[in-house]
C-alpha cells in the first residue's frame, strides 16, 4: 500500500499530470464558465466532497472561511491557481486515506 501511495504522490508532482487534474476540475466547478470559481461554485464542489466522504453539508460559516483562505489576492472569487489549492489538499488527503 505504501508503495501505491507513493507512486500516487508522485504523479501529483508531475506538473503535467496535475495540471490536466486541476483543468478538468477547474472546467467542472466553474460553471458560468467566466473563469473563476465563486461562492456557489465553491459550495457545490465542497459539498461534493464532503458527500462522497460522508460528511454533511458544510454551513455558510465554512464556505466563507474556505473562499477567504483560497482567495489569496482578495477579489472575491477563486481563479484557476488558487484552486490548485484545494485540489491539491483533496488529492493528497484522498491519497493518504489508502
Amino acid at each position: 500500500m505504501e508503495q501505491q501511495k507513493k507512486k500516487l504522490r508522485e504523479k501529483i508532482m508531475d506538473e503535467r499530470i496535475f495540471g490536466s487534474i486541476v483543468d478538468k476540475a477547474f472546467s467542472d466547478a466553474d460553471l458560468n464558465k467566466n473563469g473563476f470559481i465563486d461562492k456557489k461554485e465553491l459550495a457545490l464542489v465542497i459539498n461534493q466532497v464532503r458527500e462522497g466522504i460522508g460528511l454533511p453539508k458544510a454551513s455558510e460559516k465554512e464556505i466563507q472561511n474556505e473562499l477567504k483562505r483560497l482567495d489569496s489576492n482578495k477579489d472575491g472569487k477563486i481563479s484557476k491557481e488558487e484552486f490548485r489549492v484545494l485540489v491539491y489538499e483533496i488529492t493528497m488527503f484522498s491519497i493518504d486515506q489508502l
